[in-house]
C-alpha cells in the first residue's frame, strides 16, 4: 500500500500514535486493538454530536441563563472536537488498511 517513503513515515507515525505501548504486538493483534479504538472513537462521536443538540436544544427553549457568547464558545470547541475526531478515525482506519493488505500478502510483522 505504501508507495513512498513519505507513505511509510506516515504509516509509522500512525502506529506511533495509535498503538502507543501496543507497538511491540503482532499485527494479528494489533488490528483487534484498533478496531476496539475506532468503535470508541465512534463512541465519542456521538456522545460529542449529541451533547451539540443537547446545547442546541437549551440554547433554542432559552433553559438557562447563558449569554449568547457562551453558546457560540461551546459549539466551537465541540466542532472543532468533532473534527479531530474524524480525523482520528481515518487514520486508524488507513492504519488497519494498510495492516490487513501487509498481512495479506505475507508481509506481516
Amino acid at each position: 500500500m505504501p508507495n513512498s517513503s513519505a507513505d511509510a513515515e506516515k504509516i509509522e507515525l500512525y502506529k506511533q500514535v495509535h498503538l502507543r505501548s501496543k507497538n511491540e504486538l503482532s499485527d494479528d493483534e494489533k488490528i483487534p486493538f484498533l478496531e476496539k479504538k475506532r468503535r470508541s472513537k465512534w463512541i465519542q462521536l456521538g456522545l460529542n454530536v449529541s451533547i451539540i443538540f443537547l446545547f442546541i436544544y437549551m440554547y433554542s427553549q432559552g433553559l438557562t441563563t447563558f449569554g449568547d457568547w457562551f453558546y457560540y464558545l461551546l459549539f466551537g470547541i465541540f466542532s472543532l472536537n468533532l473534527l479531530l475526531i474524524y480525523f482520528q478515525v481515518k487514520q486508524i482506519n488507513f492504519l488497519i488498511e494498510h495492516m490487513q493488505s501487509e498481512r495479506d500478502r505475507g508481509f506481516s510483522v
